[in-house]
């Protein structure tokens, strides 16, 4: 069977370009894993974890925030927003800014969605955060 390669990608740069055993990515209605062999496909990413397991089978967790997925042959193409290690998330401050925006108030409906976005991001955040 052929490899899986993992190449992720913000607006800013290529964050890398690796081989992977599988990747679990969140689609915006659920979520899809990926396996060498997959069928080629293309797809809307929404806000959440993305985890793949090395070679080695050592396991590792971004948080990513929205994009696209393209699977074409072996490689998986990541197109993301933005793209955080989990390890790298703070617990004490992710339940900071989830407090800060449960404050924020919407004046119109273009503000509701905007803070029901960021709502929905400070709490996927804090559920992926390191424990400390």
């Amino acid at each position: 069977m052929a490899d899986l390669r993992l190449v992720l990608v913000t607006p800013e740069k290529t964050l890398f370009d690796r081989p992977v055993a599988s990747i679990k990515v969140p689609l915006f209605d659920g979520s899809a894993g990926f396996y060498p062999g997959r069928a080629p496909l293309v797809g809307r990413l929404g806000m959440g974890e993305l985890r793949l397991v090395s070679p080695s089978g050592e396991t590792e967790s971004y948080f990513i925030d929205g994009g696209f997925v393209q699977v074409k042959g072996p490689v998986v193409s990541v197109l993301t927003n933005a793209s955080v290690p989990c390890a790298d998330i703070s617990r004490k401050a992710a339940a900071g800014k989830l407090e800060e925006v449960r404050s924020e108030r919407a004046g119109s409906d273009d503000d509701y969605k905007g803070v029901a976005r960021r709502l929905e991001k400070a709490r996927k955040m804090l559920a992926l955060a390191a424990k400390e």
